[in-house]
């Protein structure tokens, strides 16, 4: 039952993806739309907004401007369509933003309110993800990086464009470096971080990993005109061993 309700959401995300449901039959069946889905936590985690407010089991939907809460020993893990990943530590709160066009080209944004979260975030061209503090706000295609709610980001792969809200100050930041906002929250500064650091920071998300394992299921669907397609989903589920 654990696998089903894991792999539910995973398969309705596919079908968005290859374009086997349409915008229109998803507004004719409900108001809103998942934007991603909360595939692992530890212990707990809470919701605000959605249809149910604490999670007893992991593959639970997501939606625009639902908030996520996770207490002083919660983690979880976090992925959007385009399987772009958020690992979330203790103590922290965000709210999750999201649209799709036309094109289907999804617009991401995540505001976070306290607390720190590390994003695997894929290089789609046709997509569209940021995230803000009270202070600052990044824009994110292609990398890895974490980010701390005082405005404080590191980036272990690729790069991101950090910007202070206030003065509009804007800093490219690229792999093993540091952004700080100021207290002031008009000045950003940077620097280098030795690998010792940069581990350090990551570590905190390194206990999500160890309670993961991965796996890949192939899809074979039939589209409208008949054509076969396979499509694989690469998902992580509890290691209960």
């Amino acid at each position: 039952m654990n696998f089903f309700n894991t792999i539910a959401p995973i398969f309705i995300f596919l079908l968005f993806g290859i374009g086997l449901v349409t915008e229109e039959s998803v507004k004719a069946d409900s108001p809103e739309r998942e934007i991603a889905i909360v595939l692992h936590f530890d212990p707990n985690v809470d919701v605000k907004d959605s249809s149910k407010d604490t999670f007893d089991q992991p593959g639970r939907s997501l939606f625009s401007g639902d908030t996520l809460t996770t207490d002083e020993k919660g983690y979880a893990l976090v992925t959007f369509m385009d399987q772009s990943v958020v690992k979330v530590c203790p103590l922290s709160e965000l709210i999750i933003r999201g649209e799709m066009d036309r094109n289907q080209n999804e617009n991401i944004r995540i505001d976070l309110n306290r607390g720190g979260v590390f994003l695997n975030v894929n290089r789609q061209v046709s997509s569209e993800f940021e995230i803000t503090t009270a202070s600052t706000m990044a824009t994110v295609k292609g990398t890895s990086f974490g980010v701390i709610s005082n405005g404080y980001y590191w980036v272990e792969q690729g790069m991101l464009e950090v910007m202070a809200l206030q003065s509009g100050q804007t800093i490219s930041v690229r792999k093993g470096m540091f952004a700080q906002v100021d207290e002031s929250g008009t000045d950003i500064t940077t620097g280098q971080l030795s690998e010792k650091e940069l581990g350090r920071l990551n570590s905190q998300y390194n206990a999500l990993d160890e309670s993961l394992i991965q796996r890949r299921l192939i899809f074979s669907l039939r589209a409208a005109n008949g054509q076969i397609l396979e499509e694989g989903v690469e998902f992580n589920e509890p290691n209960n061993n």
